[in-house]
């Protein structure tokens, strides 16, 4: 779905929400599972090949328009060109949070150039696994601090956009669009995605009550009901039912 989404938004600039890798990895794990799921597998397959995922995913990153912002990677492109051994030690991100003033950027660097990702042979063949692992190597990273309150933002970017300083240039910018108060330390689009799946607990809540009404409706034991009902731990103090 998010693949489907990023190739068919109308936007300049599309944000995913997490690497490049991590969608790949992903994806593998889902269709290489296919048959213990039926009914999901099923769906998938056909979403897989209706809607031509594995081009898209191809697309997507060779894409002018679209880059990963992941909030945490233990990858640190640092190591070696810096002269500063604790660098070593900490992630990419927190390192170009302290060597960056605010609105500077980092030389783009590659990311992912000796590491080979796979998907099932029953949906990508050893033609197509190739062309995927070498348009992973395009992928660039480029570090940006657009405000001094904000920490460094990591950005998985395709090639045509690292070796582009048009399209660079905009993506920058976009990027600094979105960051406009400093209760957003991420660009608007995934803070308002991050928010929403974090205010699912509430709905949960709701749909807890709702069973448990209709299984209570139709039990000839209610207290014995409630009893199995209820959790086996305490959630945010209310015992949880």
């Amino acid at each position: 779905m998010e693949l489907e989404l990023a190739s068919e938004t109308p936007h300049d600039l599309v944000l995913l929400d997490g690497s490049f890798a991590s969608l790949i990895i992903y994806l593998n794990q889902g269709l290489s599972n296919l048959a213990e799921v039926p009914s999901m597998g099923d769906n998938l397959r056909h979403r897989w090949e209706s809607q031509s995922l594995l081009q898209r995913l191809v697309a997507t990153l060779g894409s002018t328009r679209t880059l990963a912002l992941p909030k945490y990677t233990s990858r640190n492109e640092f190591g070696g060109l810096l002269p500063i051994e604790d660098t070593y030690n900490c992630d990419g991100r927190t390192v170009a949070t302290l060597i960056l003033e605010p609105g500077e950027y980092t030389t783009p660097l590659p990311v992912y150039m000796d590491e080979n990702y796979h998907l099932p042979t029953s949906v990508c063949s050893a033609q197509d696994l190739e062309q995927l692992n070498t348009a992973l190597t395009e992928i660039q990273v480029i570090y940006y601090r657009p405000f001094g309150w904000v920490p460094a933002l990591r950005m998985e970017v395709p090639g045509a956009i690292a070796h582009s300083r048009t399209r660079l240039s905009m993506v920058l910018r976009g990027i600094e669009s979105q960051l406009f108060v400093p209760a957003v330390i991420e660009p608007y689009p995934l803070f308002l995605a991050d928010r929403m799946v974090k205010s699912l607990g509430a709905a949960v809540a709701a749909m807890e009550q709702t069973i448990v009404q209709h299984v209570t409706d139709h039990s000839e034991d209610i207290e014995l009901t409630m009893l199995l009902l209820q959790n086996y731990r305490s959630e945010s103090g209310r015992g949880g039912v």
